[in-house]
């Protein structure tokens, strides 16, 4: 389960993930969970991945 905690604003950043999925990689953060996020891919897919795993483009 995840817990909650201080938001970094980055909640609605563009970012791109390292290591493509299904040869999609650019996607928008939609929710923050500490050290994981959920980003939502072009496709409308949603991914929930470690802050490491992905470029947040500011």
């Amino acid at each position: 389960m995840f817990g909650l905690c201080e938001e970094t604003g980055i909640i609605g950043a563009f970012c791109t993930l390292i290591v493509p999925y299904k040869g999609y990689t650019e996607g928008t953060v939609i929710e923050e969970y500490g050290s994981e996020i959920l980003i939502r891919l072009t496709n409308g897919k949603e991914l929930s991945v470690y802050r490491d795993e992905v470029i947040i483009n500011d």
